[in-house]
């Protein structure tokens, strides 16, 4: 499988180059001689790190900044390692300069959604995915290490100090998405569009947000969006959700009635819900066990919305009964459900 290094590229070839070579302003000329004459373990912090990671097929994709001196350093780089033989693409994030207020509001999300992107595009083209964060600010560094743990790919880092490349260790534990998925609908409204602070407020309170998404904000120009970290948190949780689209659900012929019988706003609901109860994350901290029923019950608290269903040992999900509170949810408490008495069940996909 190919496999491409996606790399943050700093000014460290600068840097070096003008100690080395007592040059003010370096020429590409002289920057091309000096990555062609020099080890690459001293000329700069990517050719250290490639040179430990690169191996022959590998595709590099390196991203700088909007800064003259990262697109300087970029282009050089980028031609020095396509004469050696490698398939080389150059990615500008935007905003991503030395202005403080600007870098820190703008240029770091851009980082995290380009990355995420860039990641997608590659793993749908079926390529094998790493990267070497070793480039760039420190906070490029961190956020891209972030991009890596939540999207499960390797991260590579090199220091002056170390003696040879490091993969960062993956996290021991799952990446709890539950908050993201039972509040969807909000997260994606935030990251479509720009929203003034006072609508998200107002919002947050209608959809009654925990105040533990506010983690995953920040305000910017008179509004509040997703913080890097919120990007980062989103775009993972997107590939999740394409992943738990694949686990199948199937209705019970009751269910399968509640739900064609509904009014659209309630089938609308019941079904938001049924792709919520894919997620495990949610199932685990959003079921109950009730009296007179051997199935579990989907979400608890204060819901509008009950689903009676079961979890199989091959993954499936059986959903015995749809219905609501202050409807049919007391009846049927009150009846019993019990999985013995349904038998007939449909997969969920075949009809909407």
């Amino acid at each position: 499988m190919p496999r491409v290094i996606i790399t943050t590229v700093g000014t460290s070839l600068l840097g070096n180059i003008k100690r080395d070579r007592k040059l003010e302003k370096p020429t590409d000329q002289d920057l091309s001689n000096y990555l062609r004459h020099t080890n690459p373990v001293e000329a700069s912090a990517e050719t250290n790190s490639l040179s430990r990671l690169l191996v022959e097929g590998n595709e590099i994709v390196l991203v700088h900044s909007e800064t003259d001196e990262g697109k300087q350093c970029a282009e050089m780089l980028g031609k020095h390692f396509e004469s050696s033989g490698y398939k080389v693409t150059l990615h500008k994030v935007r905003y991503l300069s030395y202005a403080e207020s600007q870098f820190k509001m703008r240029g770091l999300c851009s980082l995290v959604g380009d990355l995420c992107e860039l990641i997608r595009q590659e793993q749908k083209a079926g390529k094998e995915i790493c990267i070497n964060a070793t480039g760039g600010f420190k906070a490029e560094i961190a956020y891209s290490t972030l991009v890596g743990l939540l999207f499960d790919i390797p991260v590579y880092y090199i220091h002056d100090a170390f003696h040879d490349i490091i993969e960062m260790p993956k996290t021991p534990i799952s990446w709890d998405y539950s908050l993201l998925a039972e509040h969807e609908r909000f997260f994606e409204w935030i990251f479509e569009a720009d929203r003034s602070i006072a609508e998200v407020e107002r919002q947050m309170q209608s959809e009654q947000i925990p105040s533990e998404a506010r983690l995953l904000l920040t305000e910017m120009g008179g509004h509040t969006v997703l913080s890097p970290a919120g990007i980062a948190f989103y775009e993972a949780f997107l590939v999740r959700k394409e992943k738990v689209e694949s686990v199948p659900i199937y209705l019970s012929s009751k269910a399968r009635g509640t739900l064609d019988a509904a009014e659209p706003s309630v089938k609308e609901l019941f079904l938001r819900t049924m792709e919520k109860l894919r997620f495990r994350e949610l199932r685990l901290s959003q079921s109950e066990r009730v009296g007179n029923s051997d199935c579990l019950v989907f979400p608890r608290g204060h819901r509008p919305e009950r689903i009676f269903y079961f979890e199989e040992e091959w993954g499936s999900l059986r959903i015995y009964e749809l219905c609501r509170h202050g409807d049919n949810y007391e009846k049927l408490l009150e009846k019993g459900v019990y999985k013995a008495d349904y038998h007939d069940f449909e997969d969920a996909a075949l009809r909407s």
